[in-house]
């Protein structure tokens, strides 16, 4: 079915993420969750690999500009 197609996608995609952490790995499951739902509801590719680099971008210059914040978290 749909749904377990995009669970078993969002569970793999969390597991290759677990080196960043438990939190890190669950959110991006999360993530896979919402980006296989919006792909199979519109079948459109580019938004998705546009709002992926637009988080990756964030949180490298998160990273980057508030070292102490990141590193209390």
């Amino acid at each position: 079915s749909m749904w377990a197609i995009i669970m078993t996608s969002a569970l793999l995609r969390g597991a290759y993420h677990l080196y960043q952490g438990f939190g890190q790995a669950l959110g991006n499951v999360l993530m896979g969750i919402v980006f296989g739902w919006w792909y199979y509801r519109t079948r459109r590719l580019w938004p998705l690999i546009i709002a992926h680099a637009f988080i990756d971008i964030v949180a490298f210059a998160a990273y980057a500009l508030l070292p102490n914040l990141v590193s209390k978290l």
